[in-house]
C-alpha cells in the first residue's frame, strides 16, 4: 500500500475545511450555534501564504487524512524567549477507520522528509495524541527528538511539546 501527501489544492479547501471540523469535533470542540467549530484563526492563509501547507493523506489513492503545517516559523523556545527557525505541525489527524496501522506515522515520516529541517508540535495533556506524538517522534527518531512535558517549555505553558532536531550528515535515520 503506498502513502501519499500532496499538498492540497485551491479547489479542495472545503474538503480541507470539513477533516479540519471532524478533527476539532473528535478532539472534543463543540460547535457553536450555527454548527460550525471555530478553528481560531482564518483557513484561507493555508491556501494563500506559501509558508502555510494543508497537506492531505491518501493511501493508494483513498483520502486517510490531512496535516495543516506552518514552515519556518520562529516559536519561542524551552526558556519562552529564544527562538530557532522550526517547521511547526499545527493540526494532524487521521480518520478512524485508518488509525493504529502505522499511517499517521508514515505520513510523519514523509512530511519530515519532504521538508527537512527542525520540527515542532504541541498537543495538551490526557488525549491519544500524546502517544502518537511520544511514539512517533521519541521512538522513531531517539537521540534527535525530544520530549518537554506539560510546565517544561516556558513557551507553551501546560502544552507537551515534541521537537525533532534535522538530521546531521552521517547520522542514520
Amino acid at each position: 500500500m503506498t502513502l501519499t501527501i500532496e499538498r492540497a489544492q485551491t479547489h479542495e479547501r472545503l474538503l480541507v475545511e470539513r477533516l479540519l471540523q471532524l478533527h476539532l469535533y473528535e478532539g472534543g470542540a463543540e460547535p457553536g450555534p450555527d454548527g460550525v467549530i471555530d478553528w481560531g484563526e482564518p483557513l484561507d492563509k493555508f491556501f494563500s501564504d506559501r509558508s502555510c501547507v494543508p497537506l492531505l493523506f491518501r493511501e493508494d489513492g483513498k483520502l486517510v487524512g490531512f496535516a495543516l503545517a506552518k514552515l519556518n516559523r520562529k516559536p519561542p523556545g524551552p526558556d519562552g524567549k529564544t527562538a530557532v527557525s522550526t517547521h511547526f505541525i499545527e493540526e494532524f489527524f487521521v480518520l478512524r477507520g485508518h488509525r493504529r496501522k502505522g499511517l499517521g506515522t508514515r505520513a510523519v515520516e514523509l512530511l519530515f522528509g519532504r521538508f527537512p529541517g527542525r520540527w515542532m508540535t504541541t498537543t495538551w495533556p490526557g488525549g491519544t495524541a500524546d502517544r502518537f506524538w511520544r511514539s512517533a517522534v521519541m521512538g522513531r527518531h531517539g537521540a534527535r527528538g525530544r520530549e518537554y512535558g506539560p510546565g517544561e517549555h516556558q513557551g507553551f505553558p501546560g502544552q507537551y511539546v515534541w521537537v525533532v532536531e534535522p538530521m546531521i550528515e552521517g547520522d542514520r535515520q
